[in-house]
């Protein structure tokens, strides 16, 4: 059924009685905003002319939140249009940075694309780089998140611990589990490592369980680089 439009307008829209909504550019194309906007010399966000400077075409111009699925691959412009805020992001906001460098990649580590291990690691080297420059309580948050994986995966089929990398497919299937694999959570920042298989946890049972995992000593064995990536 057709909605009841003003004078046959077809970008208008009836709400109740004699009260309707007009949209007089709903059908305007990109180009034409910008024509509009260039004839007029009427205002509009500066950030637009930065990420035509970037190089970006009119159809890739947005400005939204940066860490959703999609914007997170425009997270590299942040550094280019607003230097001064994005400094202030990387402080306060763990693996920002690391998302701005993988997330522009097709290989990414973000998405389920080939990884591309950095030169002179191992998967699990590269995971203990990965907490030492995480900031001390989230990179012990995920030790134990962690210690608590291996530990489960020791019990059934991997008594020696797990593996650097196994099968892609049986890996990203959670049926086989890996150090990459804990790169993967660690990168994406994701904190309550659903990527490795948990659930957020109520803060009281939590700090029990946080409480415990610290004082057990296999803890730190796990975590013990020895001097070397291996």
């Amino acid at each position: 059924m057709n909605k009841p439009t003003m004078e046959g307008k077809k970008y208008t829209t009836n709400v109740v009685e004699n009260v309707w909504n007009v949209y007089p550019i709903y059908d305007w194309k990109t180009e034409d905003i910008w024509t509009y906007h260039g004839k007029t010399g009427k205002s509009h966000n500066k950030l637009y002319d930065r990420m035509h400077q970037s190089g970006m075409t009119l159809h890739q111009m947005r400005i939204c939140e940066p860490f959703g699925d999609e914007s997170r691959k425009g997270l590299w412009l942040y550094q280019v249009v607003e230097p001064s805020i994005w400094a202030r992001l990387v402080l306060r906001v763990n693996g920002a940075n690391t998302g701005k460098i993988y997330s522009n990649e097709r290989g990414n580590v973000l998405g389920n694309h080939k990884i591309t291990l950095p030169i002179g690691h191992t998967w699990k080297s590269f995971a203990l780089s990965l907490l030492k420059s995480t900031p001390p309580k989230t990179a012990e948050h995920y030790k134990n998140k962690i210690a608590v994986y291996i530990n489960w995966w020791k019990k059934r089929g991997y008594p020696e611990g797990i593996p650097d990398e196994a099968d892609l497919k049986i890996e990203n299937a959670g049926k086989a589990p890996s150090w990459r694999r804990v790169c993967k959570t660690l990168l994406r920042n994701d904190y309550w490592c659903k990527y490795l298989g948990f659930s957020p946890t109520k803060t009281s049972a939590y700090q029990k369980y946080t409480d415990l995992m610290a004082r057990r000593r296999e803890k730190w064995q796990i975590f013990s680089l020895n001097g070397s990536h291996t």
